[in-house]
């Protein structure tokens, strides 16, 4: 697994930034350049006298489906069958699920990519636990949507490590643009 540390929104936007520079230093006429960013949240209810340690932590990998046509379909699985991984463990001894969402459609301007054309896909995991839709593309949503439910064996602190692929498809209609989303990750303990 690649770590590239925490990054702020700037170092992120810096480099969205320098994708776009060097598709226009390429000579490329960009139609569309679609960016997606990381959001983590960690959930944890509990008594005030419980101290659990749950993590969830991502490769940093970016989304960038980089230049694209109407009607053009692309899947992001770079390393081979996935694109990006996440790592996420649990100590306080409860069941725990993880989740998926985007917190806005991808958009440039006022305009969006519908959504059902915004698609995930877990496609492999390194748990024991169930995957909530295996081997399914699922559309991002803005509701969190299950993606993991942790095992007994899991809920005493393994690791388990969740691979990811993602599919977009440019509707015909589309108006060009830079689009950009940020996709949230939570990771939530069952009370």
């Amino acid at each position: 697994m690649l770590d590239h540390g925490p990054r702020t929104i700037d170092q992120r936007q810096k480099t969205q930034d320098e994708n776009v520079r060097r598709v226009k230093r390429a000579g490329l006429v960009p139609r569309f350049l679609v960016y997606g960013l990381w959001s983590m949240v960690l959930c944890l209810v509990c008594s005030p006298l419980s101290f659990a340690n749950l993590q969830l932590t991502t490769d940093q990998r970016q989304l960038f489906f980089g230049v694209m046509q109407v009607g053009e379909s692309k899947e992001l699985a770079q390393s081979g069958t996935y694109h990006n991984q996440i790592t996420c463990s649990s100590t306080n001894g409860r069941m725990w699920y993880v989740k998926v969402n985007v917190l806005q459609p991808l958009s440039s301007g006022g305009r969006n990519i519908p959504l059902e054309n915004f698609q995930w896909q877990v496609s492999a995991s390194g748990g024991a636990g169930s995957i909530a839709h295996p081997h399914e593309w699922r559309p991002f949503s803005l509701m969190p949507d299950t993606v993991y439910i942790s095992s007994p064996t899991e809920q005493a602190g393994a690791t388990v490590q969740l691979q990811f692929k993602y599919s977009l498809q440019i509707p015909d209609s589309q108006v060009a643009g830079i689009y950009q989303t940020t996709i949230r990750f939570t990771l939530t303990e069952a009370l």
